[in-house]
């Protein structure tokens, strides 16, 4: 009960006092250290880029602008926006969060429906460049408040968890990003009919870097982008634990986990999966969020990931987890 109440203490707290859209045109590329933001504090807050597209932000009530703090980009998934990427994984609320500032950038809208999806889905055309938007924002954000260079992180759930692969591999976001942790992340590979093999798909990743930090989460009863993987809008999913094995054998680990048991404190059966040993620790988890998990942002609470799917709650929040992960590196490699 006392966790429920938090949850819907921070969530309002989250909701309050929308400010004023913002403008980005007049910023120049320094940084922001030492400035007043100029902005709300505890508070959600719309940015339009000189390019004119937007994003979410929201800085912490300890900012101080002679600290650098760290930053964390969480990206939505297909259909949904910014604000309901927010009210999902609940790091602009002190149960998770009180020192990091979060930054919610916003996907571009295609089709006759002007749905809102990522780089990389099928319903996106192939020369978008969500990539350079990200950098783009970032520049912006580091430009005009005290950020932490070495300790940017990025998330996202669904196709906000394509996203957060996106960054992670390509050459130029995965220089400036120190760890990452996709959510039930739909990773569409350009293959159809008999090249759609689930368990062997080939994955276009280039990083910049030789260890690359990454935690999965993926439900087992995930009926979107099923964890067995296999057809859907006219691409090919991966088999979920070789898109997982793939990011181990691209950081230089061994083909299986030098670690598997239950999720510390978690029911049911979720468990976590350790890749990685001495310098390479963990470098790479991946948790199985348990059998009756579907389509959803892992909580222990209703949210409207399992409300719309009609699942129980989870029995672990991954969002404390996440924060737990990003805690333990920086761009320079592990704490």
């Amino acid at each position: 009960m006392a966790i429920s109440m938090l949850f819907a203490a921070g969530l309002l707290l989250a909701r309050a006092s929308m400010a004023s859209p913002i403008g980005l045109a007049s910023i120049h590329n320094a940084s922001g250290c030492g400035k007043d933001p100029g902005v709300g504090i505890n508070t959600r807050i719309n940015a339009t880029l000189p390019s004119g597209r937007t994003y979410l932000f929201w800085v912490p009530p300890n900012y101080d602008s002679r600290k650098a703090t760290p930053l964390i980009l969480s990206f939505h998934g297909g259909t949904r926006t910014p604000d309901s990427q927010a009210d999902l994984d609940l790091l602009t609320t002190p149960f998770f969060n009180t020192d990091h500032i979060v930054v919610y950038p916003s996907s571009g809208q295609y089709g006759e429906n002007r749905g809102r999806y990522w780089q990389g889905a099928p319903q996106v055309p192939a020369d978008v460049d969500d990539v350079a938007y990200v950098l783009e924002v970032l520049d912006a954000v580091e430009s005009w408040l005290c950020i932490d260079a070495d300790r940017v992180y990025a998330t996202g759930k669904s196709q906000g968890g394509r996203m957060t692969n996106n960054l992670a591999c390509d050459a130029r976001s995965s220089a400036r990003i120190a760890a990452f942790a996709p959510v039930s992340g739909s990773y569409y590979v350009n293959a159809t009919g008999a090249e759609c093999t689930p368990l062997t798909l080939a994955f276009e990743c280039h990083p910049a870097r030789t260890r690359v930090p990454m935690f999965i989460f993926h439900g087992g009863d995930d009926k979107t982008i099923n964890y067995g993987g296999g057809p859907r809008s006219g691409e090919c999913l991966p088999y979920i634990p070789h898109f997982v094995a793939a990011w181990a054998a691209r950081d230089g680990l061994g083909d299986g986990p030098e670690e598997v048991g239950p999720l510390p404190g978690a029911g049911d059966n979720a468990t976590l999966y350790r890749y990685g040993y001495r310098s390479r620790q963990d470098l790479v988890e991946f948790v199985y969020s348990g059998d009756r998990v579907d389509h959803q942002w892992p909580a222990t609470i209703p949210n409207t990931d399992s409300v719309e799917h009609g699942a129980p709650p989870a029995t672990f929040n991954a969002s404390s987890i996440i924060m737990d992960f990003f805690g333990r590196y920086t761009l320079q490699g592990r704490r």
